[in-house]
């Protein structure tokens, strides 16, 4: 596998996602091993734009590093600082449309309860749904005590 080329535009809109991330592939003792990339690829399936911590202060170790990493996992180099390093390789369009069929659709379940009460986020949601909500009690009416002597 080649490191991934993207363009300069593209390469500003991902380093500005990235901004707010945290470092989720953390390299540790043994420094770049196969369980490593694995991770790191698990991670870019599932978010496409990863932050990596590369720890060591050899700034060559450090680009041999990132070279591999790019070249193994097919992903294109977004920002390096310090020891930080971002990296992007897209997701593939097949795989979220299987996660979307597995999972169940929000608005089908049916809603939850603890003691018989409905909880409140199910209350919010039946309640955009335009559906009755199911009651453990039903609703009392007013009552109205009249007053001793009172005239109707």
């Amino acid at each position: 596998m080649t490191e991934l080329i993207i363009d300069r535009d593209e390469r500003l809109k991902l380093r500005a996602q990235s901004h707010d991330l945290a470092p989720v592939v953390l390299l540790g003792q043994n420094g770049l091993t196969e369980a490593v990339l694995k991770e790191i690829d698990k991670a870019m399936n599932a978010r496409g734009l990863v932050k990596i911590r590369i720890p060591g202060d050899d700034r060559e170790a450090r680009s041999e590093i990132i070279a591999r990493i790019l070249d193994q996992l097919n992903a294109a180099l977004i920002q390096a600082i310090g020891k930080t390093v971002t990296v992007w390789r897209p997701i593939a369009e097949q795989k979220n449309e299987e996660k979307n069929e597995q999972r169940p659709d929000r608005e089908a379940r049916k809603p939850r309860s603890r003691g018989g009460k409905i909880l409140k986020t199910d209350k919010k949601r039946l309640a955009q749904a335009k559906k009755p909500v199911r009651r453990a009690h039903p609703k009392r009416g007013r009552l109205v005590k009249k007053a001793m002597g009172a005239k109707q």
